[in-house]
């Protein structure tokens, strides 16, 4: 009817460049009063693919939604998918059952590729997916996987950056109170914060880490303790702003002025930074770019046609009242 190729009409049907915008206009125009609906099952045996990726977690549902991040990591990469004419599918694999279910629906082609935003270089899902050779791009963590790639920011320079600021304004006994250390981007946050005291000469003497899980009263018993020993700190780099919060909690307990007696920092800019007493200074993670970036590798990947399959964007440090003044 359009006199035009079938593949001219997949270009259009599928919103994929390559036809000009009259004879666009005249095949949706055709599609709309013939209704026209695209065959997903047929479009699958002929391409060989099911264009849907998935997000995958190795956690419950309930704990992905409720997370800080999560929901605008999705969601970026959703809106990415959605402008590259792919579904998007969310799997959890927080039990060997539902890694079972995962692995299943790789094996079935019901997925083209899979980002995954909270498996680490060891896990279960990861090994799986990669040994399937399904294409997946891993979000916060670096790996060497065949098949895949990964997306990550600046952990490291920005807690060197923070640390490095803390001393320059006369904090001299520094703790780093980090996220669990199984995280890899808590791993990079710790070589920041030792990175710096080095460079700055700084006795590690002077200094300690300590590791607890991001959601949880751990961080605040800590600080309690720390404030009221012998030698109590004077700034604390926190690993996430959860973790921050916690650490305000036991100073206002204590009677402690922040940022006079002591500075604070976190990290994410979670909507409730802005809120705290006082408001806190922290890091800014470009979720957004960061989710976009995961999924235009992961159809390079899918396409193979990957430019490149390690990417660093850069986070920023977003000074608010918790720290002293020219922090």
């Amino acid at each position: 009817m359009a006199g035009v190729t079938p593949g001219t009409v997949s270009r259009v049907i599928n919103k994929r460049p390559g036809v000009g915008p009259e004879m666009r206009a005249r095949i949706e125009q055709l599609v709309a009063e013939h209704g026209y609906r695209a065959n997903s099952s047929a479009r699958h045996l002929s391409t060989g693919r099911s264009h849907t990726i998935a997000v995958v977690f190795p956690l419950h549902v309930s704990e992905v939604i409720m997370h800080p991040v999560y929901p605008d990591l999705i969601g970026a990469i959703g809106d990415a998918a959605e402008d590259a004419g792919y579904d998007l599918l969310l799997l959890t694999a927080s039990s060997r059952e539902r890694l079972r279910h995962v692995v299943e629906a790789a094996m079935r082609g019901s997925i083209d590729g899979a980002v995954l935003p909270a498996a680490g270089s060891h896990d279960q899902i990861l090994s799986a997916i990669s040994r399937l050779g399904v294409p997946h791009v891993m979000i916060g963590h670096r790996g060497r996987r065949p098949n895949g790639g990964w997306v990550d920011c600046t952990h490291d320079k920005a807690a060197q950056e923070l640390t490095g600021r803390l001393l320059r304004a006369g904090r001299s006994r520094l703790v780093l109170l980090n996220g669990p250390q199984q995280v890899s981007a808590c791993r990079l946050r710790s070589k920041g914060f030792w990175t710096a005291l080095e460079a700055a000469g700084h006795p590690r003497s002077d200094a300690a880490e300590y590791n607890v899980p991001f959601e949880s009263g751990e961080a605040k018993a800590i600080t309690t303790r720390l404030l009221t020993g012998r030698r109590p700190p004077d700034g604390i780099v926190a690993g996430s702003d959860a973790i921050a919060s916690s650490v305000l909690d036991a100073a206002r307990d204590l009677g402690v002025s922040v940022p006079d007696a002591i500075a604070v920092t976190g990290f994410d800019d979670q909507q409730f930074a802005v809120h705290t007493a006082p408001t806190l200074t922290t890091v800014g993670m470009p979720l957004g770019q960061i989710g976009q970036a995961a999924a235009r590798m992961l159809f390079e990947l899918i396409d193979n046609r990957a430019t490149s399959t390690k990417i660093i964007l850069p986070t920023t440090v977003i000074v608010r009242n918790s720290t002293p003044e020219g922090f």
